[in-house]
């Protein structure tokens, strides 16, 4: 199942240290998925897209699809993650957006 392969990350950093970017895009969806994945992850799944998004860019480099991240994790995560977390991280916005009263 997806959120157990996600909780396979160790924290290790290999994958920060083979991006030529620097990015932490892999651990930090790796992260982000094993916990929005799960039932009891659900309530606080927008907030914790947006918390932990706008912390890994505030510290890392941009994540650019180089795929490096993927090939030198020791646990095998797949960039998949990244995706699902830049697809939360969008929803998370326009939800926000519309929380406060922002017209698009």
């Amino acid at each position: 199942d997806a959120a157990m392969d996600a909780a396979a990350c160790i924290g290790c950093g290999a994958c920060v240290a083979a991006c030529p970017n620097g990015a932490a895009q892999l651990f930090t969806a790796a992260k982000y998925s094993h916990l929005s994945l799960l039932p009891q992850g659900q309530p606080e799944r927008w907030t914790r897209a947006i918390g932990m998004v706008d912390e890994m860019e505030r510290w890392f480099g941009s994540c650019t699809n180089f795929g490096e991240c993927e090939t030198a994790c020791p646990k095998e995560i797949s960039i998949d993650f990244i995706a699902l977390l830049n697809r939360d991280y969008i929803k998370a916005q326009f939800k926000n957006r519309r929380l406060s009263g922002q017209s698009s």
